[in-house]
Protein backbone atom coordinates (compact mmCIF):
# COMPACT_ATOMS: atom_id res chain seq x y z
CA UNK A 1 0.00 0.00 0.00
CA UNK A 2 1.45 3.33 -1.26
CA UNK A 3 2.03 5.82 1.52
CA UNK A 4 0.93 9.52 1.29
CA UNK A 5 3.77 11.58 1.79
CA UNK A 6 2.66 15.53 3.58
CA UNK A 7 4.88 18.37 2.85
CA UNK A 8 6.36 19.94 5.96
CA UNK A 9 5.48 23.79 6.08
CA UNK A 10 8.21 25.70 8.00
CA UNK A 11 7.09 28.42 10.68
CA UNK A 12 8.22 31.95 9.42
CA UNK A 13 10.75 33.09 11.09
CA UNK A 14 11.35 36.83 11.39
CA UNK A 15 15.03 37.82 11.83
CA UNK A 16 15.01 40.84 14.08
CA UNK A 17 18.01 41.96 13.34
CA UNK A 18 17.76 42.57 9.67
CA UNK A 19 14.35 44.25 10.19
CA UNK A 20 16.62 46.97 12.53
CA UNK A 21 19.20 47.27 10.07
CA UNK A 22 16.81 47.63 7.27
CA UNK A 23 15.29 50.57 8.99
CA UNK A 24 18.60 52.04 9.94
CA UNK A 25 20.07 51.71 6.70
CA UNK A 26 16.37 53.65 5.23
CA UNK A 27 16.83 56.38 7.68
CA UNK A 28 20.73 57.00 6.95
CA UNK A 29 19.21 56.90 2.97
CA UNK A 30 16.44 59.55 3.85
CA UNK A 31 18.98 61.78 6.41
CA UNK A 32 21.31 61.70 3.35
CA UNK A 33 19.14 62.55 0.38
CA UNK A 34 17.57 65.39 2.88
CA UNK A 35 20.91 66.64 3.51
CA UNK A 36 21.67 66.64 -0.41
CA UNK A 37 19.30 68.57 -0.81
CA UNK A 38 18.80 70.96 1.98
CA UNK A 39 20.14 74.51 0.83
CA UNK A 40 23.23 75.52 2.96
CA UNK A 41 23.71 78.16 5.27
CA UNK A 42 26.53 79.77 4.68
CA UNK A 43 28.29 82.23 7.60
CA UNK A 44 29.51 85.36 7.20
CA UNK A 45 32.18 86.78 9.75
CA UNK A 46 31.88 90.49 9.94
CA UNK A 47 34.56 92.75 9.55
CA UNK A 48 35.05 97.08 9.34
CA UNK A 49 35.55 98.26 6.00
CA UNK A 50 33.66 101.33 4.16
CA UNK A 51 31.57 101.13 0.82
CA UNK A 52 33.29 102.73 -2.48
CA UNK A 53 30.42 104.44 -4.29
CA UNK A 54 32.94 105.95 -6.95
CA UNK A 55 31.29 108.42 -9.05
CA UNK A 56 32.61 109.58 -12.59
CA UNK A 57 32.74 112.94 -13.83
CA UNK A 58 34.48 115.27 -16.78
CA UNK A 59 35.46 118.54 -14.85
CA UNK A 60 36.23 121.79 -16.17
CA UNK A 61 39.66 123.19 -14.45
CA UNK A 62 39.60 126.66 -13.61
CA UNK A 63 43.40 128.70 -12.80
CA UNK A 64 44.60 131.89 -12.43
CA UNK A 65 46.04 131.97 -15.49
CA UNK A 66 46.56 135.72 -17.08
CA UNK A 67 47.24 135.54 -21.39
CA UNK A 68 50.56 137.58 -22.32
CA UNK A 69 50.75 139.23 -26.10
CA UNK A 70 53.32 140.20 -28.15
CA UNK A 71 55.43 143.44 -27.96
CA UNK A 72 55.95 143.58 -31.34
CA UNK A 73 55.58 141.97 -35.17
CA UNK A 74 57.78 139.23 -36.43
CA UNK A 75 58.43 135.90 -36.03
CA UNK A 76 58.53 134.60 -32.60
CA UNK A 77 61.07 131.98 -30.89
CA UNK A 78 60.42 130.82 -27.60
CA UNK A 79 63.27 130.40 -24.74
CA UNK A 80 61.49 128.45 -21.90
CA UNK A 81 59.82 124.89 -22.33
CA UNK A 82 56.39 124.36 -21.89
CA UNK A 83 55.44 124.32 -17.97
CA UNK A 84 58.36 125.35 -16.87
CA UNK A 85 58.11 128.25 -14.63
CA UNK A 86 59.57 131.47 -14.94
CA UNK A 87 60.93 134.48 -12.83
CA UNK A 88 60.18 138.00 -13.10
CA UNK A 89 62.42 139.35 -15.77
CA UNK A 90 63.94 135.45 -17.11
CA UNK A 91 63.63 135.70 -20.75
CA UNK A 92 60.66 134.19 -22.81
CA UNK A 93 60.42 134.51 -25.93
CA UNK A 94 61.69 137.09 -28.89
CA UNK A 95 60.06 138.78 -31.84
CA UNK A 96 62.23 138.70 -34.88
CA UNK A 97 61.30 141.58 -37.23
CA UNK A 98 63.55 140.31 -40.29
CA UNK A 99 63.43 136.53 -39.62
CA UNK A 100 66.82 136.34 -39.44
CA UNK A 101 67.14 133.80 -36.55
CA UNK A 102 64.72 131.30 -38.39
CA UNK A 103 67.09 131.74 -41.59
CA UNK A 104 69.37 131.33 -39.51
CA UNK A 105 68.35 127.85 -38.05
CA UNK A 106 66.85 126.88 -41.28
CA UNK A 107 70.45 127.31 -43.01
CA UNK A 108 72.33 125.37 -40.45
CA UNK A 109 69.23 122.53 -39.65
CA UNK A 110 71.86 119.89 -39.88
CA UNK A 111 74.56 120.84 -37.68
CA UNK A 112 74.10 118.78 -34.72
CA UNK A 113 77.14 120.49 -32.69
CA UNK A 114 74.68 123.20 -31.93
CA UNK A 115 73.71 121.36 -28.76
CA UNK A 116 76.10 121.18 -25.82
CA UNK A 117 77.06 117.70 -24.17
CA UNK A 118 75.28 118.91 -20.85
CA UNK A 119 72.10 119.57 -23.70
CA UNK A 120 72.42 116.03 -24.57
CA UNK A 121 72.77 114.70 -20.95
CA UNK A 122 69.32 115.94 -20.04
CA UNK A 123 67.43 114.66 -23.22
CA UNK A 124 68.83 111.43 -22.39
CA UNK A 125 67.65 111.51 -19.13
CA UNK A 126 63.93 112.84 -19.79
CA UNK A 127 64.49 109.53 -22.85
CA UNK A 128 65.83 107.35 -19.55
CA UNK A 129 63.07 108.36 -17.10
CA UNK A 130 60.12 107.89 -19.92
CA UNK A 131 61.69 104.34 -20.44
CA UNK A 132 61.56 103.28 -17.03
CA UNK A 133 58.44 104.65 -16.21
CA UNK A 134 56.30 103.67 -19.15
CA UNK A 135 53.23 101.41 -19.30
CA UNK A 136 50.98 100.22 -22.23
CA UNK A 137 48.20 101.31 -20.13
CA UNK A 138 49.24 104.71 -20.11
CA UNK A 139 50.14 105.19 -23.84
CA UNK A 140 49.02 108.88 -23.65
CA UNK A 141 52.34 109.80 -21.65
CA UNK A 142 54.24 109.35 -25.13
CA UNK A 143 53.19 112.42 -26.23
CA UNK A 144 53.54 114.39 -22.86
CA UNK A 145 57.45 112.49 -23.44
CA UNK A 146 57.39 114.09 -26.50
CA UNK A 147 56.04 117.66 -25.79
CA UNK A 148 59.18 118.03 -23.15
CA UNK A 149 61.68 116.95 -25.10
CA UNK A 150 60.36 119.34 -28.11
CA UNK A 151 60.27 122.44 -25.56
CA UNK A 152 63.33 121.28 -24.09
CA UNK A 153 65.04 120.92 -27.62
CA UNK A 154 63.65 124.26 -28.94
CA UNK A 155 65.41 126.12 -26.11
CA UNK A 156 68.50 124.47 -26.48
CA UNK A 157 68.56 125.45 -29.89
CA UNK A 158 67.57 129.05 -29.88
CA UNK A 159 69.70 129.82 -27.01
CA UNK A 160 72.68 128.48 -28.72
CA UNK A 161 71.69 129.69 -32.19
CA UNK A 162 71.60 133.56 -30.42
CA UNK A 163 75.21 133.16 -28.97
CA UNK A 164 76.34 131.87 -32.37
CA UNK A 165 74.76 135.01 -34.56
CA UNK A 166 76.22 137.40 -31.68
CA UNK A 167 79.63 135.72 -31.68
CA UNK A 168 79.26 135.62 -35.30
CA UNK A 169 78.95 139.70 -35.21
CA UNK A 170 75.53 139.49 -36.93
CA UNK A 171 73.04 142.16 -36.89
CA UNK A 172 69.83 140.99 -34.95
CA UNK A 173 66.94 143.07 -35.17
CA UNK A 174 65.37 141.06 -32.17
CA UNK A 175 63.16 142.21 -29.54
CA UNK A 176 63.89 140.35 -26.24
CA UNK A 177 60.29 139.72 -24.22
CA UNK A 178 60.77 139.19 -20.71
CA UNK A 179 58.65 137.50 -18.38
CA UNK A 180 56.48 140.14 -16.37
CA UNK A 181 55.04 137.83 -13.90
CA UNK A 182 56.07 135.06 -12.19
CA UNK A 183 54.54 131.89 -13.16
CA UNK A 184 54.40 128.35 -15.00
CA UNK A 185 54.65 129.28 -18.88
CA UNK A 186 52.13 127.58 -21.41
CA UNK A 187 52.33 128.00 -25.19
CA UNK A 188 48.43 127.77 -25.65
CA UNK A 189 45.33 129.27 -24.85
CA UNK A 190 41.32 128.87 -25.10
CA UNK A 191 39.63 132.39 -24.27
CA UNK A 192 38.51 130.50 -20.76
CA UNK A 193 41.19 131.98 -18.96
CA UNK A 194 39.49 134.74 -16.78
CA UNK A 195 36.20 132.48 -16.42
CA UNK A 196 35.53 132.37 -12.84
CA UNK A 197 33.25 129.81 -10.75
CA UNK A 198 30.39 131.85 -10.08
CA UNK A 199 30.05 132.23 -14.38
CA UNK A 200 30.02 128.89 -15.23
CA UNK A 201 27.04 127.28 -17.03
CA UNK A 202 26.05 123.63 -18.20
CA UNK A 203 27.56 125.04 -21.95
CA UNK A 204 30.66 125.69 -19.75
CA UNK A 205 31.11 121.70 -19.74
CA UNK A 206 30.29 121.09 -23.30
CA UNK A 207 33.13 120.32 -25.34
CA UNK A 208 31.61 120.07 -29.06
CA UNK A 209 32.31 124.06 -29.41
CA UNK A 210 35.48 124.20 -27.63
CA UNK A 211 39.02 125.30 -29.19
CA UNK A 212 42.69 125.67 -27.97
CA UNK A 213 45.34 127.58 -29.71
CA UNK A 214 48.47 126.24 -30.02
CA UNK A 215 51.85 128.90 -30.33
CA UNK A 216 54.89 127.37 -31.24
CA UNK A 217 58.34 129.13 -32.46
CA UNK A 218 59.02 130.28 -35.94
CA UNK A 219 55.67 131.82 -36.32
CA UNK A 220 54.76 135.11 -37.19
CA UNK A 221 52.66 136.52 -34.93
CA UNK A 222 51.19 140.74 -34.98
CA UNK A 223 52.01 143.40 -32.57
CA UNK A 224 49.70 142.37 -29.67
CA UNK A 225 48.43 139.04 -30.62
CA UNK A 226 48.48 136.09 -27.79
CA UNK A 227 51.90 134.39 -27.98
CA UNK A 228 51.49 132.43 -24.25
CA UNK A 229 49.70 132.70 -20.79
CA UNK A 230 51.12 132.54 -17.38
CA UNK A 231 49.63 130.51 -14.47
CA UNK A 232 50.53 132.09 -11.27
CA UNK A 233 49.38 130.43 -8.80
CA UNK A 234 49.94 126.55 -7.61
CA UNK A 235 46.11 126.36 -6.47
CA UNK A 236 43.48 125.12 -8.79
CA UNK A 237 40.20 124.21 -8.85
CA UNK A 238 38.04 121.20 -11.03
CA UNK A 239 34.25 122.07 -11.36
CA UNK A 240 31.88 119.61 -11.58
CA UNK A 241 28.08 118.76 -12.99
CA UNK A 242 25.76 117.38 -10.40
CA UNK A 243 22.74 115.53 -10.68
CA UNK A 244 19.64 116.19 -8.36
CA UNK A 245 20.08 113.41 -6.09
CA UNK A 246 23.83 113.92 -6.57
CA UNK A 247 23.43 117.58 -4.90
CA UNK A 248 22.33 116.01 -2.05
CA UNK A 249 24.61 113.29 -1.56
CA UNK A 250 27.54 116.16 -1.50
CA UNK A 251 25.22 118.57 0.59
CA UNK A 252 27.58 117.61 4.23
CA UNK A 253 30.86 116.98 2.21
CA UNK A 254 33.81 118.76 2.48
CA UNK A 255 36.28 116.76 1.16
CA UNK A 256 37.11 113.78 -1.03
CA UNK A 257 39.15 111.67 -2.57
CA UNK A 258 39.54 112.13 -6.63
CA UNK A 259 41.28 109.93 -9.24
CA UNK A 260 42.63 111.32 -12.21
CA UNK A 261 41.44 108.66 -14.39
CA UNK A 262 44.17 109.21 -17.60
CA UNK A 263 47.37 109.85 -15.84
CA UNK A 264 46.25 107.61 -12.21
CA UNK A 265 47.31 110.39 -9.98
CA UNK A 266 45.54 110.72 -6.95
CA UNK A 267 44.37 113.22 -4.22
CA UNK A 268 42.48 114.54 -1.89
CA UNK A 269 40.26 117.96 -2.54
CA UNK A 270 38.82 120.57 -0.56
CA UNK A 271 34.91 120.42 -1.96
CA UNK A 272 32.19 122.60 -1.48
CA UNK A 273 28.73 123.63 -3.61
CA UNK A 274 28.66 126.64 -5.59
CA UNK A 275 25.96 128.37 -7.52
CA UNK A 276 26.51 128.75 -11.32
CA UNK A 277 25.25 131.62 -13.64
CA UNK A 278 22.65 129.89 -15.02
CA UNK A 279 21.50 128.76 -11.42
CA UNK A 280 22.15 125.21 -10.94
CA UNK A 281 24.32 123.89 -8.42
CA UNK A 282 27.73 122.47 -9.23
CA UNK A 283 30.34 120.50 -7.38
CA UNK A 284 33.81 122.22 -6.58
CA UNK A 285 37.04 120.58 -6.29
CA UNK A 286 40.19 123.06 -4.93
CA UNK A 287 43.74 121.42 -4.85
CA UNK A 288 46.99 122.73 -4.03
CA UNK A 289 49.03 120.33 -5.70
CA UNK A 290 49.53 118.93 -9.52
CA UNK A 291 48.37 121.94 -11.29
CA UNK A 292 51.52 121.54 -13.26
CA UNK A 293 50.56 118.26 -14.53
CA UNK A 294 47.70 119.63 -16.07
CA UNK A 295 48.66 123.58 -17.03
CA UNK A 296 47.33 122.72 -20.59
CA UNK A 297 44.40 121.34 -20.14
CA UNK A 298 40.86 122.70 -19.69
CA UNK A 299 39.01 119.72 -19.72
CA UNK A 300 39.68 116.43 -17.18
CA UNK A 301 38.33 112.88 -16.37
CA UNK A 302 37.97 112.62 -12.66
CA UNK A 303 37.14 109.79 -10.47
CA UNK A 304 35.59 110.63 -7.12
CA UNK A 305 35.54 108.32 -4.59
CA UNK A 306 32.49 108.85 -2.25
CA UNK A 307 33.23 106.35 0.80
CA UNK A 308 31.57 108.76 3.33
CA UNK A 309 31.02 105.72 5.86
CA UNK A 310 33.05 103.51 8.09
CA UNK A 311 32.20 100.63 10.16
CA UNK A 312 31.14 97.01 9.94
CA UNK A 313 30.74 95.92 6.70
CA UNK A 314 28.11 93.50 6.06
CA UNK A 315 25.90 91.84 2.88
CA UNK A 316 22.89 93.23 1.70
CA UNK A 317 21.78 89.27 1.83
CA UNK A 318 22.51 88.81 5.75
CA UNK A 319 19.89 92.22 6.47
CA UNK A 320 16.54 91.20 7.60
CA UNK A 321 13.81 93.00 10.03
CA UNK A 322 11.95 92.24 13.39
CA UNK A 323 9.11 93.95 14.94
CA UNK A 324 9.84 95.45 18.35
CA UNK A 325 8.12 97.34 20.92
CA UNK A 326 8.96 100.97 21.72
CA UNK A 327 9.06 101.66 25.41
CA UNK A 328 10.84 104.82 27.36
CA UNK A 329 13.80 104.03 28.66
CA UNK A 330 13.40 105.39 32.06
CA UNK A 331 11.21 102.01 32.50
CA UNK A 332 14.22 99.88 32.20
CA UNK A 333 15.68 98.60 35.36
CA UNK A 334 16.93 95.88 37.19
CA UNK A 335 15.45 93.59 39.26
CA UNK A 336 14.36 90.28 40.68
CA UNK A 337 17.34 87.76 42.02
CA UNK A 338 19.76 89.34 39.19
CA UNK A 339 21.50 92.11 37.69
CA UNK A 340 19.25 91.54 34.77
CA UNK A 341 17.71 94.51 32.79
CA UNK A 342 13.82 93.98 32.71
CA UNK A 343 10.63 95.81 33.59
CA UNK A 344 7.72 95.76 36.18
CA UNK A 345 4.83 94.26 35.19
CA UNK A 346 1.35 95.00 36.77
CA UNK A 347 -0.74 92.07 35.79
CA UNK A 348 -4.84 91.59 37.39
CA UNK A 349 -6.61 88.88 37.95
CA UNK A 350 -9.95 88.48 40.09
CA UNK A 351 -9.41 91.75 41.34
CA UNK A 352 -6.48 91.42 42.67
CA UNK A 353 -3.02 93.26 41.21
CA UNK A 354 0.41 91.64 41.35
CA UNK A 355 3.61 92.74 40.14
CA UNK A 356 6.54 90.75 38.64
CA UNK A 357 9.56 91.50 37.03
CA UNK A 358 10.25 90.52 33.54
CA UNK A 359 13.46 90.33 31.67
CA UNK A 360 12.75 90.31 28.03
CA UNK A 361 15.40 90.78 25.08
CA UNK A 362 16.15 94.60 24.43
CA UNK A 363 16.99 95.11 20.92
CA UNK A 364 18.06 98.43 20.42
CA UNK A 365 18.31 101.80 22.94
CA UNK A 366 18.46 105.31 21.08
CA UNK A 367 17.95 109.07 22.45
CA UNK A 368 16.14 111.55 20.36
CA UNK A 369 17.13 115.12 19.65
CA UNK A 370 15.19 116.05 22.82
CA UNK A 371 17.03 113.65 24.99
CA UNK A 372 14.37 111.44 25.33
CA UNK A 373 15.46 107.53 25.73
CA UNK A 374 13.43 104.68 24.46
CA UNK A 375 14.52 100.93 24.10
CA UNK A 376 13.08 98.72 21.42
CA UNK A 377 12.29 94.79 23.55
CA UNK A 378 11.87 91.38 21.69
CA UNK A 379 7.47 90.58 21.55
CA UNK A 380 7.93 87.19 23.02
CA UNK A 381 7.90 88.20 26.09
CA UNK A 382 5.58 91.26 26.33
CA UNK A 383 2.44 91.42 24.78
CA UNK A 384 0.33 94.78 23.65
CA UNK A 385 -1.72 96.67 26.66
CA UNK A 386 0.77 95.28 28.97
CA UNK A 387 1.21 97.82 31.65
CA UNK A 388 4.36 98.46 33.12
CA UNK A 389 5.46 100.46 36.47
CA UNK A 390 8.26 103.29 36.82
CA UNK A 391 10.30 102.11 39.76
CA UNK A 392 9.44 104.42 42.92
CA UNK A 393 6.59 106.06 41.42
CA UNK A 394 3.22 105.61 40.51
CA UNK A 395 3.59 106.18 36.62
CA UNK A 396 2.69 103.26 34.46
CA UNK A 397 3.19 102.64 30.79
CA UNK A 398 0.83 100.70 28.19
CA UNK A 399 2.66 98.74 25.73
CA UNK A 400 1.41 99.66 22.47
CA UNK A 401 3.93 101.13 20.04
CA UNK A 402 5.84 98.92 17.55
CA UNK A 403 8.63 99.94 15.02
CA UNK A 404 10.62 97.61 12.76
CA UNK A 405 14.29 97.18 13.19
CA UNK A 406 17.03 96.48 10.74
CA UNK A 407 19.09 93.59 11.54
CA UNK A 408 21.19 90.33 10.89
CA UNK A 409 21.22 87.02 13.03
CA UNK A 410 24.09 86.20 14.84
CA UNK A 411 25.21 82.84 15.35
CA UNK A 412 28.06 82.83 17.75
CA UNK A 413 25.96 80.44 20.18
CA UNK A 414 24.74 78.12 17.17
CA UNK A 415 21.58 79.00 17.30
CA UNK A 416 20.51 82.46 15.65
CA UNK A 417 20.03 85.90 17.20
CA UNK A 418 18.61 88.39 16.01
CA UNK A 419 21.11 91.70 16.54
CA UNK A 420 19.86 95.51 15.42
CA UNK A 421 21.98 97.22 13.08
CA UNK A 422 22.54 100.85 12.57
CA UNK A 423 23.04 101.18 8.54
CA UNK A 424 25.76 104.33 7.70
CA UNK A 425 25.87 103.95 4.14
CA UNK A 426 24.52 101.23 1.42
CA UNK A 427 25.22 99.93 -2.23
CA UNK A 428 23.61 96.84 -3.91
CA UNK A 429 25.87 94.60 -2.29
CA UNK A 430 27.13 95.80 0.82
CA UNK A 431 26.10 98.08 3.71
CA UNK A 432 28.34 100.02 6.74
CA UNK A 433 26.82 99.91 10.01
CA UNK A 434 27.53 101.76 12.64
CA UNK A 435 30.14 100.29 14.85
CA UNK A 436 30.50 100.13 19.05
CA UNK A 437 26.49 100.21 19.37
CA UNK A 438 24.63 98.40 22.51
CA UNK A 439 22.81 95.49 21.28
CA UNK A 440 24.18 95.70 18.21
CA UNK A 441 26.97 93.64 16.29
CA UNK A 442 30.89 93.33 16.94
CA UNK A 443 33.70 92.69 14.62
CA UNK A 444 34.30 89.24 13.83
CA UNK A 445 31.01 88.10 15.00
CA UNK A 446 29.67 85.17 12.97
CA UNK A 447 26.30 86.35 11.27
CA UNK A 448 23.98 84.00 8.68
CA UNK A 449 25.03 85.13 5.33
CA UNK A 450 21.64 84.79 4.11
CA UNK A 451 18.70 85.93 6.34
CA UNK A 452 15.80 84.42 4.61
CA UNK A 453 17.11 80.92 5.55
CA UNK A 454 16.81 81.08 9.23
CA UNK A 455 14.14 82.19 11.68
CA UNK A 456 14.75 83.86 14.65
CA UNK A 457 16.10 81.44 17.69
CA UNK A 458 16.62 78.46 14.44
CA UNK A 459 19.40 76.11 15.89
CA UNK A 460 22.41 76.56 12.89
CA UNK A 461 24.75 73.82 12.34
Amino acid sequence: MAKKIIRYKKPKNINIGMVVFAVIFLYLVIVLIQYAIKPRIKMYEVLEGDIANDSYYTGLILRTETVVNSEGAGYVNYYLQEKEKAAVGDLVYTVDAGGAVADYLNQSSGDGSRLSDEDLEELRDVLSSFGSSYEDERFYEVYDANSSLSSRLMEYVNLSALQEMAGAGQSLSLQKCTAALSGVIVYCSDGLESLTAEQVTADSFSQENYHKTVYSGGQSVENGSPVYKVITEDNWSVLIPLEEDEIKDYADVESVSVRFTKKGIEADAAFSLITGADGSRYGRLDFDKYMIQFAEDRFVDIEVKNSRAYGLKIPQTAITEKEAYKIPLDFLTTGGDSADEGFYRETEAGGVSTIEFISPVILREETNEDGEGFCYVDMETLRGGDTLLLPDSNERFQVAETETLKGAYNINRGYAVFKYVDILDENSEYCIVRKNVAYSLRPYDHIVLNASMVSDQQIVR
